[in-house]
């Protein structure tokens, strides 16, 4: 088999028209080794995304507003990286060995590995659009997938490695907060299965080998302060962004960070709950606190 690598390297400049596919937002002040990224808050549906569904269940699984909820970051020095697209359509916080062959209509040429998500219907393209409901009337071409994978999957992490390598080469360290949200409960779609409670924050740092415990504890002690309940790597460690992207012992930090949507969405309509603004001032105050923990470790 063909490396997927090789065919799908991020090691590659973006395209020059990235029109739907991505937008960053750069600092405002001077820029300091703090990168935040929202990769599942994207709700334009590409022209040429054809599924069985309607437009409600297709976004279901996105993580809507995480994008503004985050936008203080480029203030405070830091860019923000945000994906346009419905993580439905293709997940940037997958692997490129996460593809879910059930849905090809054809060999995959490329590897693939043993994916538990990718069995749960939620590899780099989703085959189920929620629970059981098939996302597509028909197989998909093998020839579409790859090239829905080099139209967004690449172009997403090409962006966020030159934004952390450009970050690390400067200061040789980086942090990273890879963020999104979850639902109030687990589902049928979860690792965790249907009913279960959530924490209003989990933290996923791999289980501890993505980021420094100073840093995660940090968090915590930032959010709990504020009255939150935090778990970590419960039921979220961390994925694809987190995993691909970090090396603690060379000062390179990345989390997952999970919001519970009940804090600030109605999950039913999606729409911003009465305490959406205030919501979003803790976040701000985690932004500044975490580019403030940023900059005392350059003094």
């Amino acid at each position: 088999m063909t490396g997927a690598a090789s065919l799908f390297s991020p090691l590659v400049p973006l395209p020059e028209d990235i029109t739907g596919v991505l937008s960053v937002t750069t600092p405002s002040s001077p820029q300091i080794p703090l990168v935040f990224d929202s990769p599942h808050s994207g709700t334009d549906i590409p022209s040429e995304f054809r599924p069985a569904v309607d437009a409600a269940t297709v976004l279901m699984s996105s993580d809507t507003h995480v994008d503004d909820l985050f936008s203080a970051a480029p203030n405070h020095g830091a860019p923000l990286l945000q994906a346009h697209f419905p993580r439905s359509f293709l997940d940037p916080n997958r692997s490129l060995s996460d593809m879910d062959r059930q849905m090809l209509a054809g060999d995959w040429p490329h590897y693939v590995r043993d994916s538990s998500t990718a069995k749960r219907g939620m590899g780099i393209i989703w085959r189920n659009a929620w629970g059981e409901t098939p996302m597509y009337s028909a197989p998909m071409p093998v020839a579409e997938a790859e090239e829905r994978i080099r139209r967004y999957w690449v172009p997403y992490h090409s962006a966020l490695r030159q934004l952390l390598d450009g970050a690390f080469a400067q200061y040789r360290c980086v942090w990273h907060m890879d963020c999104h949200s979850m639902t109030n409960g687990g589902h049928a779609m979860s690792s965790d299965g249907p009913g279960t409670s959530r924490a209003d924050i989990c933290i996923g740092d791999m289980n501890s080998t993505s980021a420094s415990a100073e840093f995660t504890t940090l968090l915590r002690e930032v959010l709990e302060a504020d009255g939150f309940s935090v778990a970590m790597n419960k039921p979220f460690r961390g994925a694809e962004l987190t995993e691909a992207y970090s090396n603690p012992a060379i000062n390179r930090h990345s989390v997952q960070f999970e919001i519970n949507r009940r804090l600030y969405m109605n999950e039913e309509t999606r729409e911003r709950s009465p305490n959406y603004s205030a919501f979003k001032a803790a976040i701000d105050n985690l932004v500044a606190r975490v580019a403030a923990y940023v900059k005392e470790q350059l003094i």
